[in-house]
């Protein structure tokens, strides 16, 4: 630009030379932006990214504070054909076994279940434990201080050409002693299931910090 005299000094352009909502994508170059530019808060939705993985979804994240029975229901869909449920930081009011039930509408089944599991302390002392009233997820202290932990899986749970079949692993502690438990178990039902319930056979409350699902294809 040609000007009469000297021409004006230059100053750098800043954020108010520049109107709102008036740059396009078209404007920024191709494989400039990196992460550092995008705000720890932007919570962008996962459905705007390509690239990730959705073989492994978390579906529900809750707890349960002092209950007798806590029900996860409904997030059994035809996109998964395995769950996986997390248990982590639990207690029981009074020591004893953590069970699980299936559900079928939403209502947890009495009778049905053949269930074994193999248990190892520290104590020490070791066995094995069957029941077909429910799944014995494995023996929860009362302490704190040293929480109890499960790992349970979930397979084909809508299919309707075979029983349902579970497996699991716990640990947890007794008096003191460390307790670990492996189990596996088959609901002989072949209808499906639309979800779980966790209790405990004589009515004691539990506590769980975190209750974790997961829908692996």
């Amino acid at each position: 630009m040609p000007f009469i005299g000297n021409a004006p000094a230059r100053v750098p352009l800043t954020s108010a030379d520049i109107t709102d909502g008036i740059i396009t994508s078209a404007k920024i170059v191709d494989g400039t932006i990196v992460n550092a530019d995008i705000n720890a808060s932007a919570a962008i939705d996962a459905s705007k990214l390509t690239g990730l993985s959705s073989d492994y979804v978390k579906l529900l994240s809750t707890s349960a504070s002092a209950s007798s029975a806590v029900s996860i229901d409904g997030y059994f869909t035809s996109t998964y054909d395995k769950y996986v449920l997390y248990l982590n930081g639990g207690y029981m009011s009074t020591a004893n076994r953590l069970n699980m039930k299936v559900n079928k509408s939403g209502t947890a089944q009495t009778g049905s279940y053949d269930c074994v599991g193999e248990y190892q302390s520290t104590q020490p002392s070791d066995g094995y434990v069957t029941d077909t009233d429910y799944f014995h997820l494995g023996y929860f202290g009362t302490s704190t201080t040293r929480r109890n932990d499960a790992i349970i899986e979930i397979y084909n749970p809508l299919g309707t050409s075979y029983a349902k079949a579970f497996t699991w692993t716990t640990n947890g502690q007794d008096g003191g002693y460390a307790l670990w438990t492996a189990g596996a178990g088959v609901h002989n039902v072949t209808s499906a299931i639309s979800g779980i319930t966790i209790s405990n056979q004589l009515g004691y409350n539990f506590t769980i910090d975190k209750i974790t699902l997961y829908g692996v294809k």
